[in-house]
């Protein structure tokens, strides 16, 4: 059933924004007086932008019924400007803390979002004009952000109080929230991460994968809004000052944690949604598939956003229903994050390097891998007689009882044959057992063909999405938490490091083995030694070359687990091993390019 699913059949296109809001933000470009420039550094040009953007892309969307009211509130560095959405409301409340980078956008220019907030929700919505960089830079917006927060929770008693940011507005939120005290931090009901930037370093993949502003924002633009907000922080207490995901998080309230397919801060979110996860806090995640970043803007106006939208509604209206039973004491610790814990007693983390059957620490070990090697690249065929006991020391330089060995390991493998007075013989291809690990490293380090790579890749195809739906409709909440770190590592990982891979290859392992199906889960070492080399072909290149975003691919099938939709989850499986095949085959064809182009003689 797999095979048969692929990106085209199904009308997936990886990195396309969706029809609906692309036309509407074409139809704009040509009414923009301050258009984005994805190399813009002009920071007044860029104040005048949002302002402009914002109006434009909430026009014809209009929300009327709303009451307001502006007020000021004493904060540590002055009057912070509030807006006030359905005053007189006296149920949920939700405190707003607007994106721009730090540096610029307002009330103003997220009013539009607010009233929608407002209008959907039935709550009275608190916005806050918060301090902009580099005029007053870190800390002075958390620090007005911590005081609106600490007003609106003594303002509302007992009745629920949520928080919700976009972009840097959900920094700043986040970090707010850890700034209160633990009993005030245990009276926010709820926080809504929307497309947050939570990585300062800017190392994580998709902000390579789309550092080029295809989808508006650019790394060259968020290093810069980085630089004007803190630029005073050396990059060690930056790591530490302007992000949640280093912190103690044991205490933060449940949270649904949002990213945008189309967006280069979305790895932030999956690596704050994987330590929230860690931490044993509630937490959702929730991709809005085909959106770029700052979509919101066009929230009631464009269908494919409008809907996306909804998953904050029901976030809060669920954590608002059940806000009458919950009790602001302690909660119990729960289980997850000591169930991780304690598990990574029992399993030692994945090595980096490759897994062989036949350790080369071994002498008879290596020699088996020389005459694999052999084997394999032709200098043995089939149906050849290997050297005699007798004769091993003149052709391989090894005593009679060490090529015995050898000789053995390969038969075990399928690889030779023995025959009393003829001798050893090499196998027949149909003979090997090419699923053994070692028997498909060899292959592998004898350049493997694009035959090769589609047939295990067709293979991890059946298994994986198979085992992906199974593990849907049997995963508990430890298997979710095992599969959640992977996740997060991977986010936060660099595309060219050991931990990278372990992160991919443990979270495969997870999907296979969550299956519980031991059938499927023995076929794991075949998928480990295939995902090992097709990532380490990625990373030997000088430029790393994906046509996907891996984390988003593997986020997707993570949502699906998690939420227990077996078919889903079989669906985007498939999907993510189609990418990752494309990939693969990408980099092998300009790893053999490479080569011959060093093989051949100097045309000069």
């Amino acid at each position: 059933m797999a095979l048969l699913i692929d990106r085209l059949a199904l009308g997936r296109a990886d990195g396309i924004i969706s029809a609906d809001l692309s036309d509407k933000m074409n139809a704009l470009k040509s009414e923009q007086l301050y258009a984005s420039d994805e190399d813009s550094f002009d920071l007044k040009r860029m104040r005048l932008w949002i302002g402009e953007y914002s109006a434009l892309a909430a026009r014809g969307a209009e929300i009327a019924g709303i009451a307001t009211e502006d007020r000021t509130l004493a904060g540590p560095h002055g009057d912070i400007p509030l807006r006030l959405y359905n005053p007189e409301e006296r149920g949920a409340t939700l405190l707003f803390v607007h994106g721009g980078g730090w540096v610029m956008g307002g009330i103003d220019s997220h009013d539009h979002i607010a009233r929608w907030l407002a209008a959907e929700i039935g709550a009275r919505v608190v916005q806050l004009g918060y301090s902009l960089a580099p005029e007053r830079p870190h800390p002075a917006a958390r620090d007005e952000v911590v005081a609106a927060l600490s007003s609106v929770l003594a303002d509302a008693g007992a009745g629920p109080v949520f928080v919700a940011g976009d972009s840097a507005g959900a920094n700043l939120a986040a970090l707010a929230i850890l700034r209160l005290g633990q009993d005030l931090r245990r009276r926010v009901t709820g926080f809504v991460s929307i497309y947050g930037a939570y990585a300062p370093e800017m190392h994580l993949s998709s902000h390579r994968l789309y550092g080029d502003g295809r989808f508006g924002l650019s790394e060259p633009q968020m290093r810069w809004f980085w630089n004007l907000y803190a630029p005073h922080l050396p990059p060690e207490i930056r790591s530490r000052d302007l992000t949640p995901l280093t912190a103690d998080l044991a205490d933060f309230p449940p949270t649904l944690c949002i990213g945008a397919e189309c967006d280069l801060l979305l790895d932030d979110t999956l690596a704050f949604y994987g330590e929230l996860t860690k931490a044993g806090v509630d937490v959702s995640l929730a991709l809005w598939s085909s959106l770029p970043h700052g979509c919101l803007h066009f929230v009631a106006g464009v269908a494919s956003v409008t809907e996306a939208a909804r998953s904050i509604v029901q976030f809060v209206l669920a954590r608002t229903a059940a806000h009458a039973a919950r009790s602001f004491a302690p909660a119990p610790a729960t289980p997850v994050a000591a169930a991780v814990a304690a598990d990574a007693v029992h399993r030692p983390l994945l090595d980096v390097e490759p897994v062989f059957a036949t350790g080369r620490t071994r002498l008879h070990g290596s020699l088996a891998h020389r005459i694999a090697a052999d084997i394999i690249g032709g200098r043995f065929p089939p149906g050849a007689l290997l050297p005699r006991e007798e004769s091993a020391g003149e052709a391989f330089g090894v005593s009679r009882s060490v090529y015995r060995e050898a000789l053995r390991t390969l038969a075990a493998k399928g690889m030779v044959t023995s025959q009393p007075k003829v001798g050893s013989k090499v196998a027949s291809r149909s003979s090997w057992h090419l699923l053994d690990p070692s028997v498909l490293e060899w292959r592998f380090e004898m350049a493997p063909t694009e035959s090769l790579i589609r047939n295990l890749f067709e293979l991890r195809k059946i298994v994986e999405p198979s085992a992906a739906a199974l593990t849907a409709m049997r995963r508990d909440e430890q298997d979710v938490a095992r599969l959640a770190d992977a996740l997060s590592r991977m986010a936060r990982g660099n595309p060219r490091t050991g931990a990278w891979l372990n992160a991919i290859v443990a979270f495969h392992h997870e999907l296979l083995h969550a299956s519980r199906n031991e059938a499927l889960s023995a076929l794991w070492p075949a998928i480990q030694t295939t995902l090992r080399w097709s990532i380490k072909l990625q990373m030997m290149l000088p430029t790393l070359t994906l046509a996907h975003d891996p984390v988003a691919d593997h986020a997707r099938v993570f949502e699906k687990i998690a939420s227990q939709n077996a078919e889903a989850a079989l669906t985007e499986t498939a999907l993510l091993i189609d990418a990752a095949l494309a990939d693969t085959l990408t980099n092998m064809r300009r790893t053999n390019y490479d080569a011959a182009a060093a093989r051949a003689p100097d045309a000069g």
